[in-house]
């Protein structure tokens, strides 16, 4: 195993404790026309063995009438940790990759291919809380749902969210990192000014509660590079965003955080 590899598998886990994580979430979706579909909660708890080579994943999902639906995977480091990033055995076309700098994570289709469903799940981290923006497609490449989760840890956060932003005022100063789809990482770079669709344009924008922006396609086609974004307000003065690059043959090149500050 290279030492990206251990490098990496230590900045997916290398937080967890025997006991385990378990964020608890409302997870919502919304439609391409930005309607809720559906609305619930979900447990995620993530917990390792004694050697941290094998991590325990169980999503569980309450209902109303006192019944839980529990799903669950084993993650081994022997086979799971591959030189692009995290196989999930959930969904082993995708992979998942993590800027531990900067608490932020993302599990990405490796590729788009025709008459394939495709998702890109993009996490922005920050304290006690982790909101999960998934973007999922259909087999012809149209944007079905948008997956919006509101995660915190060791209880369910408020059902009220806050409010919508279109717009950021001040002067904003930003850092930016990327990983690559071989899991080579980069310096630390600035960058200036602070725009909510990064795109220009390019891809739809969606203002979702909770301070969230997502900048996506609502039609992915082949042949042509593409990028899914989501960005969140964090704090007053802190804005973070991801964004995961593919290139013209559908293929994944790029998971770029940035997270930017209000400067006095």
């Amino acid at each position: 195993m290279t030492h990206l590899q251990e490098q990496h598998w230590e900045k997916l886990f290398g937080f967890l404790t025997l006991e385990g994580q378990s964020m608890y979430g409302i997870w919502t979706v919304y439609s391409p026309e930005k309607e809720v579909i559906k609305s619930s909660q979900g447990i995620r708890n993530l917990r390792c063995n004694a050697d941290k080579t094998i991590i325990t994943h169980t999503n569980q999902f309450p209902s109303p009438d006192g019944s839980t639906l529990e799903k669950q995977w084993q993650i081994e480091k022997e086979t799971c940790n591959q030189l692009d990033g995290l196989l999930h055995p959930a969904d082993p076309s995708k992979r998942a990759l993590a800027l531990v700098d900067y608490g932020s994570s993302a599990w990405v289709s490796r590729k788009l291919e025709s008459g394939r469903s495709f998702s890109v799940e993009l996490f922005l981290k920050h304290k006690d809380w982790n909101i999960s923006i998934a973007s999922i497609y259909t087999e012809n490449g149209d944007l079905e749902k948008i997956l919006h989760l509101r995660e915190h840890l060791n209880s369910f956060p408020d059902s009220t969210t806050s409010e919508e932003i279109t717009s950021l005022s001040g002067s904003w100063i930003g850092t930016k990192e990327s990983i690559t789809s071989d899991l080579q990482i980069s310096n630390a770079e600035e960058i200036g000014e602070i725009v909510l669709d990064p795109t220009n344009g390019k891809n739809d924008t969606f203002y979702l509660p909770d301070s969230v922006v997502v900048n996506i396609p609502k039609k992915l086609r082949g042949g042509e590079e593409f990028e899914i974004v989501a960005g969140k307000l964090v704090a007053e003065n802190e804005y973070k965003r991801l964004i995961a690059k593919y290139n013209n043959s559908g293929a994944f090149t790029l998971l770029i955080s940035e997270v930017f500050h209000l400067q006095d």
